[in-house]
């Protein structure tokens, strides 16, 4: 019990200095504070009491109110100290200053008041402690006061006329003087004499540990039989010992270099963390980064392997020799097409029957090759020959088939165990691939040939799966031969590879079609993209947009759409046009980019726009084909406030009961639906069955591919509330709609717009 009052009063005095846990203010200082408070406590404690009983006698009531309000101050700046040392500290400085002022106030004894007035005559001595010398010389200066007041006799009793005065007053103001001076001052001028000795120790401790240090030092580093730098983190040299001094044949001041070690060594990699070999004047060196722990500080060793690079060397050009060698292609160091025909020829003779020759190659094959060039081109062949040879047990040959191909050749005995090897070749082949630290995906497609007794050679088996390679596609992975459907190949990669090229120079155009009200007050547009290509000429959409999707180019063409889009409303907000909501269609692949809201968003951000300024059309297939994930993103996105419309309802597989549960604006009524209301009653009842289910689900409809006045009266009679087609207008250039605009407002009708562009 007596070790836990101990432990409780040293942790409330502070008297330790061990974890010195406040940032601002030392332990020492907050210890002799609450030492100081403590001691004036039970001193204002013992008046309280000793003159609580006399004050009611004489009806001295100030004497009561004084004595009990500076306890009670006392007491609530020793709870405060830690938390608000410097205001406690202040406030008891100005409480001790204003005591002396009552004692001068209401005691009528000249004599006595002068010995309160030396009350203040501490305040320098304790602001010193507690505050610095700055508070110490204030408090100093504010006691020529009471000095004054002492020397001239100076009576402040005369401005407050107090009563008669509490009997053995000289014992109060006296004891307070002695208790302050010979108790309060004493122990805390102590506690700040510890607090110095112990650091004073502490000092000694560290300069004798960095004495020892310093002897690890020069036995680690400075005598140590290996080169050794030391480099700040900017890269500049603090230090080297003598090995790499004779090294560097330099002679540096350690106290004032601030050299950097790429100027001595320029091949040198700082930001690799690996052994690096360098060349060092007719010798080479094993160069190794350790990084210092709790330091900044780097330290490279050398370690000198010239005769070891010899040896290497002379290995690497055996190698080399032997690469060249007939059956080596030189670009990758595979084996080549003539190592597995002659291979092919010998298996052939055995036996033919069930032998396949597959070639594959990558969907995106010639994009790669023309961003990353020829060198990197061929790491990502050599990295899939890896792959299916060290994984795949079924194939019995592989080599280079040259411009990115991998011919293998494996033998199965039926169609359906061939479909099921090359599904698990394909896995693997489409496994994420890294290049420049940066990760992508590869699509390879097969084409297949089989030997048979009309196409028992190599080359001519090779070159027929070489054409059946030519009709692969991402829907078509596996093509087997076949004369009549080899000509497909030529124009979708056309296509594809133009598309790419215009993607990625930002040369497809954005029109933009009006949505309107049933008057013809433009409420939306959607944001439509054009291609025009200075080799195909004008591409329609339903031409490039099939051939984007299916060689994963629909992404990108999305986001090149939103940019433009935000970039023109951008546009149009600083020039201080009133800019509607465009719609901007997505597809199925938008949702499976696991950044997809997040690029979204960036793009936004970039450009100032607002997402109630976007609405969001989005197809019934992609709700499809993943229903989980497209309600989670559909969530976020309207969470937002983007806009959110099912577009071409009508075209697929969904209903308005399913659509319920995704949380949706609009719902676009194809022109399948809406074209057929007047020839077809059931055609009319549909239309006007989902305008009612909408109704009731809180969804707008919006009425498309209207071409003919007649039908805008019945849509809108079942509720429809915007409408898009050719009757009002035709899709149009951004410059045309804002000319139009300025001419003839928001309106729109077939007569005022029937000459811009379509």
């Amino acid at each position: 019990m007596l070790l836990q009052y101990k432990s409780s009063i040293l942790n409330f005095f502070l008297l330790t200095d061990n974890d010195d846990t406040n940032n601002k203010i030392p332990n020492w200082r907050i210890s002799a504070l609450r030492i100081i408070l403590s001691t004036v406590m039970l001193v204002c404690l013992a008046v309280v009491c000793h003159t609580f009983g006399p004050a009611v006698q004489l009806s001295l009531i100030h004497i009561i109110i004084l004595s009990v309000s500076f306890f009670s101050i006392v007491i609530t700046l020793l709870i405060a100290s830690y938390k608000y040392y410097k205001f406690c500290a202040h406030f008891f400085l100005i409480t001790t200053v204003l005591a002396s002022l009552a004692i001068n106030l209401f005691i009528t004894d000249l004599e006595l008041a002068k010995v309160g007035s030396m009350y203040m005559f501490a305040c320098p001595t304790i602001a010193l402690i507690l505050l610095g010398y700055r508070s110490a010389i204030c408090y100093a200066l504010l006691n020529l006061a009471p000095f004054f007041m002492i020397i001239y006799n100076v009576d402040l009793s005369i401005l407050f006329s107090p009563p008669e005065q509490l009997p053995n007053t000289n014992w109060y103001i006296m004891g307070v003087i002695f208790a302050f001076y010979n108790i309060c001052i004493p122990l805390a001028v102590a506690r700040t004499s510890v607090a110095a000795k112990r650091l004073n120790q502490s000092i000694q401790d560290s300069n004798t540990h960095l004495t020892a240090k310093n002897e690890l030092y020069r036995t680690f580093f400075s005598h140590y039989y290996k080169p050794k730098v030391i480099l700040s983190e900017k890269g500049e040299i603090i230090d080297l010992n003598e090995q790499a001094k004779i090294l560097f044949t330099i002679e540096l001041n350690t106290q004032t270099t601030n050299e950097h070690l790429s100027t001595l060594l320029p091949k040198l990699t700082s930001n690799d963390h690996k052994d690096q070999l360098i060349q060092i004047k007719d010798s080479y060196h094993r160069v190794t980064k350790q990084n210092v722990v709790n330091s900044t500080y780097t330290v490279y060793e050398f370690s000198d392997c010239t005769q070891e690079h010899k040896i290497k060397k002379n290995l690497i050009s055996i190698e080399e020799k032997y690469k060249r060698l007939r059956y080596t292609d030189s670009q990758t160091n595979l084996p080549n097409k003539d190592w597995f025909e002659r291979q092919c020829e010998s298996l052939a003779i055995k036996k033919s029957a069930g032998f396949y020759i597959i070639v594959i190659q990558s969907a995106n094959n010639d994009y790669v090759n023309l961003k990353f060039g020829e060198s990197d081109f061929r790491t990502l062949t050599i990295a899939a020959y890896k792959r299916i040879t060290d994984n795949i047990k079924e194939i019995l040959l592989c080599s280079d088939a040259g411009l990115g191909k991998l011919v293998f050749l494996i033998n199965t005995p039926n169609v359906e165990e061939l479909e099921k090897l090359l599904s698990r070749i394909k896995k693997t082949l489409d496994a994420e691939y890294t290049l420049f630290n940066s990760t992508f995906t590869q699509s390879y497609l097969f084409g297949i040939a089989q030997f048979s007794q009309e196409n028992n050679s190599s080359a001519k088996v090779i070159a027929n799966a070489q054409e059946a390679l030519k009709s692969a596609d991402n829907i078509n992975v596996f093509s087997y031969y076949n004369q009549e459907s080899s000509q497909l190949f030529l124009k979708k990669h056309e296509i594809s590879m133009l598309l790419d090229e215009a993607i990625q120079s930002a040369a497809l155009d954005v029109y933009y079609q009006p949505k309107v009200t049933k008057d013809g007050l433009c409420i939306g547009l959607e944001a439509l993209a054009r291609w025009n290509s200075p080799v195909l000429g004008v591409v329609p959409p339903d031409t490039f947009i099939p051939v984007a999707e299916e060689y994963r180019l629909i992404c990108p063409l999305t986001n090149l759409i939103i940019q433009k889009v935000c970039a023109q409303i951008q546009k149009w907000n600083q020039s201080g046009f009133d800019v509607v909501p465009i719609a901007i269609n997505l597809s199925p692949f938008d949702f499976n980019q696991k950044d997809f809201v997040s690029n979204l968003i960036r793009y936004l951000a970039d450009f100032n726009v607002k997402p109630d300024q976007i609405e969001l059309e989005i197809t019934e297939t992609a709700l499809e084909e993943n229903n989980t994930n497209a309600l989670k993103i559909i969530q976020s996105l309207q969470s937002w406030g983007f806009i959110i419309s099912i577009d071409d309802f009508g075209t697929g597989y969904s209903n308005i009961a399913r659509l319920a549960d995704y949380p949706i604006n609009k719902l676009k009524l194809d022109r399948s639906l809406t074209n057929m209301i007047t020839t077809s009653k059931r055609h009319y009842n549909l239309v006007k069955a989902v305008h009612a289910m909408c109704r009731s689900l809180n969804i707008k409809c919006v009425s498309e591919g209207i071409e003919k006045r007649e039908y805008i009266a019945s849509l809108a009679d079942m509720g429809s509330e915007e409408f898009q087609g050719y009757y009002f207008a035709r899709p149009m250039t951004a410059s045309d709609f804002y000319l139009y605009t300025q001419q003839n407002g928001l309106f729109f009708n077939g007569e005022k717009v029937e000459n811009l562009p379509s």
